[in-house]
């Protein structure tokens, strides 16, 4: 049994399978945290300002199948994502394609998905990678930076019998945390906005593991070192 949390404007006591959108993060579905303020902060930032609520639920995982992106390494959830949610530039999406077939991971048979979570604003992250600016580790610290958090997706119609509403809160956007997500996607733009520069300006090269590199080899993730190794080495 674990303890959910769901940041909205309004109290849902009963979250619909198949009741979303087909372009969140991993689908049509129904978005959790276990982390309340998590759920605190998302309310306040995305919701109705005048009205947020943080909805807690129950949710039995015995004998749910739970994928951990975390354990599938970045490209697994970048690949997640651009299946999802598409892209906005036409050479981020034939890139796109490439790296959604080649590191996705099979979704068909699990419950819950868990995984980082990419709100609209820094899907452009995700671009600047498919568009070769940025490496894997890159995306990684900049949604770390952004302090976006972990959320678990509800996926099956099996998982959304399980669910079992527990009460609501009310919560107001404070202050502090207004500030801090400003000041974190202004570091994201400045940095994105950098790094454009240095390559068209100063010829600068990314290093690392870019998306070109993904596709033109065939990358293993290794969980005990938290890498990539080439399986063609």
């Amino acid at each position: 049994m674990i303890k959910l949390y769901h940041g909205s404007d309004h109290v849902l006591k009963y979250p619909q399978y198949m009741g979303g959108k087909d372009d969140n993060d991993y689908g049509n579905g129904f978005y959790t945290t276990e982390y309340p303020e998590r759920a605190e902060s998302w309310a306040a930032l995305n919701g109705n300002p005048k009205k947020s609520i943080v909805n807690m639920y129950e949710l039995n995982t015995d004998d749910l199948m739970i994928l951990d992106l975390n354990n599938c390494g970045v490209l697994a959830w970048i690949a997640e994502v651009a299946a999802n949610r598409g892209t906005t530039q036409e050479a981020a999406a034939i890139v796109g394609k490439r790296i959604v077939a080649r590191y996705r991971a099979d979704t068909a048979e699990y419950d819950l998905i868990q995984g980082y979570r990419a709100d609209d604003s820094y899907t452009q992250v995700i671009e600047a990678f498919l568009m070769n600016q940025i490496n894997v580790f890159e995306v990684e610290h900049l949604f770390y930076k952004g302090e976006l958090g972990n959320q678990i997706f509800i996926k099956s119609e099996k998982a959304f019998e399980r669910i079992r509403w527990t009460g609501a809160y009310e919560v107001e956007l404070r202050e502090e945390d207004k500030r801090a997500d400003l000041n974190a996607r202004r570091e994201v733009n400045r940095f994105l906005k950098g790094r454009m520069e240095a390559i068209l300006l100063d010829g600068f090269q990314v290093p690392g593991i870019t998306a070109r590199y993904a596709v033109q080899n065939e990358l293993v993730y290794q969980q005990e070192s938290g890498g990539y190794v080439n399986a063609g080495l």
